[in-house]
């Protein structure tokens, strides 16, 4: 296994960097009934909490009350068959993938992950996506005077590939649950781009062998995928995709780069450049 070392490749941040310690700094000590109204009212947040959608996605998912106050009411929700409104009263709150040990973000270029770094969005969608159901529900979020709020939900049939061309997400679920598949599926050599553990500020790049990915392979998500869509393109039909896997403040970080050829997808690229 022959191993180059980039002198000016660095490791990448993950942009939903909780914000626990600003939480925790806050402290509230009204002196009137009328203060601790207000102060139910209006959750305080770290001033910051809005700068990124990344930070106000965690406060949103972890604290009941501010998720009910970043909440457009009636909210529309949406189906394949109609349309519907949930009121303040009957939401219940919703953690999102906040509980899960790690999370997805999909594009369809890798050029696009830097769309995760723009303080300037005003639109992003939080997505859940089913596999094995086909099925997605998205959850709309607008920036809206400068606050993050969620605006809309709907779930939808998958878009799937029609043009007899492999269907992303079908061979995904495949690749995930089926060790065989999987073999069969990595395209030889296999790039992979890893720290060096003797200095976490340059990046390694190397071939790992058939057997050597069933021992650096992280675990994959076999029936759901979650996605955080910036802005970039969602084509159905692009002949490359990226899963971007990411833990929450533990430091987990990889990354699998998709390449469609001759009609079939392969894996091409796995990087790992957890802390």
């Amino acid at each position: 296994m022959l191993i180059s070392s980039c002198g000016g490749g660095k490791k990448k941040m993950d942009p939903f960097e909780t914000l626990t310690e600003e939480i925790d700094s806050l402290t509230a000590t009204p002196d009137t009934t009328e203060a601790m109204a207000a102060v139910e009212e209006e959750p305080m947040v770290p001033a910051t909490a809005d700068e990124s959608f990344a930070d106000f996605f965690y406060n949103f998912a972890s604290d009941e009350k501010l998720q009910l106050s970043r909440i457009v009411f009636p909210l529309p929700y949406y189906t394949m068959e109609k349309k519907e409104h949930i009121e303040k009263e009957q939401w219940k709150h919703d953690p999102l993938f906040s509980r899960q040990d790690a999370y997805t973000v999909l594009f369809d270029k890798a050029e696009d992950m830097e769309m995760e770094k723009d303080t300037g969005l005003t639109s992003v969608k939080i997505e859940w996506i089913y596999l094995k159901k086909g099925k997605i529900k998205r959850y709309y979020f607008e920036r809206l005077k400068g606050l993050w709020k969620l605006e809309a939900i709907d779930f939808a049939d998958m878009p799937r590939e029609d043009t007899g061309k492999e269907d992303f997400f079908e061979f995904y679920e495949r690749f995930a649950n089926d060790s065989v598949f999987q073999l069969s599926r990595l395209h030889e050599p296999l790039k992979f781009v890893t720290a060096d553990p003797e200095d976490e500020f340059q990046i390694l790049e190397t071939t790992l062998e058939a057997g050597q990915w069933f021992a650096f392979q992280p675990v994959l998500p076999r029936e759901n995928l979650t996605n955080v869509n910036y802005g970039q393109n969602e084509n159905v039909h692009s002949n490359t995709k990226v899963i971007e896997m990411k833990g929450f403040g533990n430091g987990f970080n990889n990354t699998l780069y998709f390449e469609r050829r001759h009609g079939l997808w392969k894996l091409m690229q796995f990087e790992d450049l957890s802390d």
